[in-house]
């Protein structure tokens, strides 16, 4: 033990080698980024090439009706969804409610309601990242509403995907917003 010039004794604490510390360097990320995200209950892997379960409410523009399905800028989304991944879509039309707890319940895989951030329902399921930022000034005073979708809780490699599918059609979604505003 050296005493430090304050007069506090000093210990002497050994620094890992520049191998081990190159070592770790380089396999703790792949060790803790290794096979993620996940998805527990396999979505991302059962969608492709299989079936898309999307239940829908209609909220124009956000979700139309179209036929059996759901069109406008939701229903684009997960027309664009399935096609990417070689999958048909299982269109459910039911209430908001009913439809979030199947949701939640893994019943669905995907829900397009005209949903906003703020909904009461993101401590049950997940809702994507903003896709749509809605900007509207009432009285002067400026408001902004950024849309998303519901996707199941803790299906993360899901979720990922269907984010970068909304990240890459934005401005697209944009223009369809602007389009139906007109």
């Amino acid at each position: 033990m050296r005493l430090h010039p304050t007069g506090l004794a000093t210990v002497p604490v050994s620094v890992p080698s520049v191998r081990y510390r190159t070592y770790l360097a380089f396999t703790l990320p792949v060790a803790i980024a290794c096979g993620l995200p996940r998805d527990p209950e396999g979505t991302l892997d059962r969608v492709r090439g299989g079936t898309l379960r999307v239940g829908f409410v209609v909220d124009t523009p956000w979700v139309v009706a179209a036929g059996p399905g759901a069109g406008g800028i939701e229903g684009a989304i997960a027309a664009e969804l399935a096609r990417g991944l070689g999958a048909q879509i299982a269109w459910t039309h039911a209430a908001e409610t009913p439809l979030l707890r199947a949701l939640h319940d893994g019943d669905l895989d995907l829900v397009i309601a005209g949903l906003t951030k703020d909904s009461p329902w993101a401590a049950m399921v997940s809702f994507t990242r903003p896709y749509y930022v809605d900007t509207t000034v009432v009285d002067g005073e400026r408001t902004e509403v950024p849309h998303v979708v519901a996707v199941p809780p803790g299906e993360n490699a899901w979720q990922v995907h269907v984010e970068r599918v909304l990240e890459s059609r934005k401005s697209e979604l944009a223009s369809m917003r602007h389009a139906e505003a007109e």
